[in-house]
């Protein structure tokens, strides 16, 4: 029965039409986003899924530049540290050029200054986004370095990096704890002789005693040549402390003995022989006493062996001044520049290791970002190959469904053929 009111193949044509465009209008929104799952009207779970884990990605990404900006605070750090680590050789260099008794310490003295100056200009500005490691206000200070972003169900981890400044703290304002300006103990050993006028009258006069520094014995001889080297020729006398002392530099240095320094106190009729390195003197003994026989142990203050004291100095690199160092403390205070490059050496140690650790996160995080990408591509990520061929067998769908509407639309027209004469 054909009805001119109701045209039942016009209206499943027309509804045909209608699923066939809509299916159409959601290919074509998957293919211009490359999205299969747009909407959380489109896949509720999956959208969910993927929106938590773009979030998730984005708080890695900031984890990234984190450790970024970390890496380049211990680069900064580590730059300074070479830098002052290259001084601070330079400065052991002139201490041992300084423990020649015949150098000008003052000159040495400037340079060192000079280096010292240096360093703590290299420590000062060694700042990347407001932090500097190298010198610090107060003792205790940490800087945390963000390494990860992780989640767990609802709950979500950021973890840290504790960096303590004290491993690299050159200066530390607060208690000077840092390695350039904390107190070092240095030992010192120190011997105190009582000597008392005496004279070597002929030229074959001569004593000695040994002198035992690091294992290794010396034996320390003193003729009439040795005091008419050290107080000038015809000179033979010994008066006073200051005459002692000139006469046992000189023959030290006829011995080879370097690292004994000796000092003299007229007044109180002594001389000191102080030393960095533990040393033993042995008693006097008179070789020869040709003429007046008038030698003697006692006039030497060695009689007996000698006790030998032990003492501790305290100093800090930056206070290093040698201007008037004895020999003593010059190596003194080349110990305490050897133990600040050591210490420098550690800090240099454990800022290598530290950016290790930051570049295998660093390459982590960039991994992990790369597989939440994949995971989300799989769950809303559209098929491109599929949606083109979908995209194609629709669009021929839509030309036959319009065809067929049309004619369905046409049987009217049959109709009012049959009202012809």
């Amino acid at each position: 029965m054909s009805s001119l009111i109701t045209n039942s193949s016009s209206m499943v044509a027309l509804q045909t039409l209608r699923g066939i465009n809509s299916q159409l209008d959601e290919t074509n929104n998957r293919v211009s986003t490359g999205l299969r799952v747009n909407s959380a009207s489109d896949n509720a779970a999956y959208w969910s899924i993927a929106t938590t884990t773009r979030s998730d990605n984005g708080a890695l990404s900031s984890v990234k530049d984190a450790l970024g900006l970390g890496a380049a605070s211990v680069d900064t750090a580590n730059t300074g540290l070479d830098t002052v680590r290259e001084s601070l050789q330079k400065i052991k260099e002139k201490l041992v050029t300084a423990a020649a008794p015949e150098t000008d310490k003052a000159k040495l003295q400037t340079e060192i200054k000079s280096l010292l100056d240096g360093i703590k200009n290299t420590a000062d500005s060694s700042v990347i986004s407001g932090n500097n490691w190298l010198s610090v206000a107060t003792a205790g200070e940490t800087k945390d370095i963000v390494v990860s972003f992780s989640r767990s169900g609802s709950s979500i981890t950021l973890d840290t990096i504790n960096v303590d400044m004290a491993d690299y703290a050159l200066y530390e304002a607060g208690t000077n704890t840092g390695i350039m300006d904390k107190n070092r103990s240095a030992t010192t050993y120190s011997s105190s002789l009582s000597v008392v006028a005496t004279a070597f009258d002929d030229a074959t006069d001569e004593v000695e005693f040994n002198v035992k520094v690091g294992g290794a014995t010396t034996t320390v001889s003193i003729t009439q040549a040795t005091v008419e080297a050290a107080l000038g020729t015809g000179t033979t006398a010994l008066t006073n402390a200051a005459d002692f002392k000139a006469v046992l530099d000189q023959a030290f240095k006829d011995a080879g003995l370097s690292d004994l320094s000796i000092t003299a106190d007229n007044t109180a009729g002594t001389v000191s022989i102080d030393s960095a390195e533990s040393f033993e003197l042995s008693a006097l003994t008179v070789v020869t006493d040709a003429s007046t026989a008038d030698l003697d142990a006692s006039d030497f203050g060695l009689a007996t062996a000698p006790t030998v004291t032990t003492g501790s100095t305290q100093v800090a690199v930056k206070d290093i001044d040698i201007t008037s160092a004895t020999t003593a403390d010059v190596q003194n205070y080349l110990k305490v520049v050897d133990a600040a490059l050591l210490d420098l050496t550690d800090a240099s140690t454990k800022a290598g290791a530290l950016t290790s650790r930051i570049q295998s996160q660093e390459s982590f995080v960039m991994a992990l970002m790369d597989a939440n990408d994949r995971a989300i591509g799989t769950l809303v990520d559209a098929d491109m190959e599929e949606e083109s061929t979908r995209l194609k067998a629709l669009q021929t769908q839509q030309q036959l469904a319009i065809q067929s509407l049309s004619i369905a639309n046409s049987s009217s027209q049959n109709i009012l053929s049959l009202f012809r004469s």
